[in-house]
This record gives C-alpha cells, structure tokens and sequence, in this order.
C-alpha cells in the first residue's frame, strides 16, 4: 500500500457521520514541542467540516483537527512553480504552516475546494 493510501486511510477513520474528504495535498508541518520544531511529513485534507493533517513520522501517528470557524485568515504562498507553496492558516490566533511537497497535486485546486468549504477568501503573497 502506498503512503498516500495509508494516510487517507487513517484520516477516514477519522471522519464523523456524514464528513468526508473533499481534496488533499501532501505537506510537511513543523510541531512545535517546548523549545524545539519537529517536521512531520504527512496528508493535509480538507473534508466538508473541518481541515485534517496527518502524519505517521518515524512510525509514531500524529493527526490535527482544524475547525472551519477557528480560522480567521488564510494565507498561500506561492513560489515560481505551479505546483509549490505554502498555506498559513491563521487557528484561534497561532500561525499553522504548511509545507506543500511537489508533485503533480495542484495547490490551487486545494486552496479552491478549502474556500468553499470553509467559507474564507485565502490571500495569495
């Protein structure tokens, strides 16, 4: 079974009565623990009810809920390619990044279906 598959596997576990995975991208994420950064490497989805990232680094599974209503901004931004970025979410007041990895996943249609579900205009810098 493939990463991908794996991840979208755990986060459907995941979903409640009714939610399900609208787009997703793979991405890194800084987890911020005491003093120090952990990157994780994982799936960040976004369902018709909220935003979930999951990662399983070096075995050890990680998965973080974001609620539409908690955002208060939105951020993409863009490098030169068209398939790289990064998405700041601005959750109850902490920055929340996200790495996007290249493939051949398009931000933009991500950043599409996450406006529409969530309800917010994301700025592009």
């Amino acid at each position: 079974m493939k990463t991908d598959e794996k991840e979208l596997r755990a986060i459907n576990l995941t979903l409640e009565a009714g939610e399900h995975i609208r787009s997703f991208i793979r991405c890194t994420y800084d987890l911020q623990q005491s003093s120090e950064k952990i990157p994780l490497c994982g799936m960040l989805a976004v369902t018709s009810q909220r935003i979930i990232f999951y990662s399983c680094t070096m075995g050890n599974p990680w998965i973080k809920f974001i609620n539409y209503h908690h955002i208060s901004l939105a951020k993409l931004e863009k490098e030169l390619s068209d398939t790289k970025g990064s998405i700041l979410l601005i959750n109850q007041g902490v920055n929340e990044v996200f790495c996007h990895l290249p493939n051949e996943e398009r931000i933009e249609r991500f950043i599409a279906i996450l406006e529409q579900e969530a309800g917010i205009s994301c700025e592009n810098y």
